[in-house]
């Protein structure tokens, strides 16, 4: 049976680059993301690539109970085994500190960045156990330091590594991990740039704009070799942790 991973936000940056790596290790994808159109032109490019059963699009929001739905059925009407889970679809907008940011769009933030996670993890949770597959979770260094004006982000991503901890105790066929990727050149770093001055302190903004203008920030790629590497072979002893991608404890894990 083919093995495959599910990616979500799998259609730009870190999860692009995710689909890609696994692809590269012979392993399939379930791409899912909410824009049709560009996990089309992607399929187009990939299946050339690397066949036509390698790369399957899922068009979901990951919020909607339904969606969820869809992307088991994509797994059990393709027959695939099911060997990974990247949960990596997350928001940071809107940025505003506690006394400011609407409480539908914190609502919004645990919806995306933890509970959808949750319940794609509980659908997924049968075929996981069975082949004694991987979870990554795509955390952040904001999970464990707070940014001004980042609230609800860090506060949800901190909330992602209790989760991870949590799967990691209660599920003894499968490995949990949280991971923080870096920072990586994608489109939210675009979005700290261009829309954080008003809430961010103004010296960590101006870090990350130097981390752009001075080449700082890492390509997708070198977290995405990483993630791929545990997601393949990471053992049940570091199951439940948060680890940065370069962390000296994991290195003979990704080699």
């Amino acid at each position: 049976m083919t093995r495959v991973a599910i990616v979500t936000g799998a259609s730009q940056g870190i999860g692009l680059a995710i689909s890609k790596r696994f692809l590269e290790h012979g392993v399939s994808v379930i791409a899912v993301a909410r824009s049709h159109e560009t996990l089309t032109k992607l399929q187009e490019t990939l299946v050339a690539k690397y066949g036509q059963s390698a790369f399957i699009p899922c068009t979901a929001d990951v919020t909607k109970p339904e969606d969820i739905d869809s992307i088991n059925q994509c797994l059990e009407q393709n027959g695939l085994e099911l060997c990974a889970l990247v949960n990596n679809a997350g928001v940071l907008k809107p940025l505003a500190k506690i006394a400011d940011l609407n409480i539908d769009q914190w609502r919004q933030h645990f919806e995306v960045n933890v509970t959808s996670v949750v319940a794609l993890t509980q659908k997924l949770m049968p075929a996981l156990r069975k082949n004694k597959g991987c979870v990554v979770n795509i955390s952040s260094g904001a999970a464990s330091h707070a940014y001004h004006g980042w609230s609800a982000y860090c506060a949800s991503k901190a909330a992602l590594n209790m989760v991870t901890e949590s799967l990691a105790t209660e599920e003894p066929d499968v490995v949990a991990l949280a991971i923080r990727p870096g920072v990586v050149d994608t489109g939210m770093q675009t979005i700290i740039r261009d829309s954080g001055e008003e809430a961010m302190h103004p010296a960590e903004h101006t870090k990350f704009k130097e981390l752009h203008t001075t080449g700082g920030l890492l390509p997708p790629e070198k977290p995405a070799h990483t993630i791929v590497k545990l997601a393949l072979r990471a053992p049940k002893e570091i199951s439940g942790k948060f680890y940065s991608w370069d962390s000296p404890e994991i290195a003979k894990y990704v080699k």
